[in-house]
């Protein structure tokens, strides 16, 4: 498609694309700037039957933060967890699924299956 082609060419940044189709993997795009942590996660369009089915069959898997690596460059003793054990990242999904139930209950993306500890679902 086009899109792959200005990404192959790096003039734009496609993210969400899965290249296989039986067992998605969502790896996440870190963004930091100063405290702020965001870790940036998203999925594009699948056949609906098709994503239900793996989400069901637990085939799709989030990647997230190391948790134990030093959240700076100086080799400080931070990390990405905070005193409660809760990840100090931002979680954003973004997916483009439908969601509406009234498709039947195997043709959308439930909310219960998305993970607890996404903080925003777009």
């Amino acid at each position: 498609s086009a899109v792959d082609l200005l990404s192959v060419s790096n003039l734009v940044n496609y993210f969400g694309r899965q290249d296989e189709v039986d067992n998605v993997k969502v790896s996440p795009i870190l963004l930091q700037k100063g405290e702020t942590k965001v870790a940036l996660y998203g999925m594009g369009s699948m056949r609906d039957e098709r994503l239900n089915r793996m989400w069901q069959g637990k085939k799709v898997k989030f990647l997230r933060p190391d948790q134990t690596q030093p959240d700076n460059g100086d080799g400080g003793d931070e990390n990405n967890v905070d005193e409660y054990g809760e990840s100090n990242w931002f979680n954003i999904f973004t997916l483009h699924q439908n969601r509406d139930l009234g498709r039947g209950s195997k043709n959308c993306v439930h909310e219960s299956m998305i993970p607890e500890w996404m903080d925003l679902v777009v």
